[in-house]
């Protein structure tokens, strides 16, 4: 008897995907996919066009060309809060936590999509399980917390509306390096929950050195893709993210 073995569903799918900001083609025609239960990581320079298409996917920027499907269902001209409903959330570059608002506020703003008060006490509860230090400080304002606990705010408010696939554009962005590392090693926590995980960064070799697959961005095009572990070691990728060093 054949042995039949499960693929795993495709859960996200831009095609040709094209973007605009009036005269300037931000994203050109680009194509890549993510798995159930992956991280699948974009990488460039600024202005490569990933946050771009980040924001495309939850519908803050409309797409000129294209389709974006998520469980197969077309999103491409959808709204942000039905995408939300669908099972997508964003952790935006440069963390926009509302910072006037306690970190318990924000929380409870990244769970306006749930209406059960069980469900948004498990978020919190799960919150606060990945992200001990917000615990201590959940009613201190948003606004005075470290970079750090910023973004791990960030982060603990996008996973509030129980998403799928989460989208993190630059989580490291401006952070000391032992905070980096602890950022990303809660992305790996993150996927061992069961979500899936789409990754905008400008540390390649640390996005890379956690992905399943990579997609290299420039100028809006994708010019390299493939697994993450090969990405880290060809040329091209150590020329122009390693500084030339592996």
């Amino acid at each position: 008897m054949e042995r039949v073995v499960k693929l795993p569903m495709r859960m996200l799918e831009v095609n040709n995907l094209e973007v605009n900001y009036g005269a300037i083609k931000a994203v050109q025609g680009i194509s890549f996919h993510i798995d159930e239960g992956e991280i699948v990581t974009l990488i460039g320079a600024n202005g490569a066009g990933k946050t771009t298409t980040m924001n495309t996917i939850i519908g803050v920027v409309k797409a000129a060309g294209g389709q974006i499907k998520f469980m197969d269902k077309d999103i491409t001209h959808a709204h942000s809060p039905a995408i939300v409903k669908a099972g997508i959330a964003l952790s935006p570059e440069g963390r926009q936590i509302f910072p006037r608002m306690t970190v318990m506020e924000n929380l409870e703003m990244g769970a306006y999509s749930r209406t059960s008060k069980a469900d948004i006490a498990e978020g919190v509860e799960q919150a606060f399980s990945l992200f001990p230090r917000l615990q201590e400080r959940e009613k201190q304002v948003a606004g005075t917390l470290s970079g750090g606990e910023q973004q791990m705010l960030a982060v603990a408010r996008a996973l509030m509306s129980k998403p799928k696939l989460l989208l993190l554009d630059e989580p490291s962005l401006g952070l000391a390096p032992i905070v980096v590392e602890d950022i990303f090693r809660l992305v790996l926590r993150i996927r061992k929950m069961g979500t899936t995980i789409l990754l905008v960064e400008q540390n390649a070799r640390m996005a890379l050195s956690i992905s399943d697959r990579g997609y290299v961005l420039e100028t809006g095009k994708i010019v390299l893709e493939g697994e993450a572990k090969p990405l880290l070691h060809d040329p091209k990728v150590i020329d122009a993210y390693f500084g030339g060093l592996e």
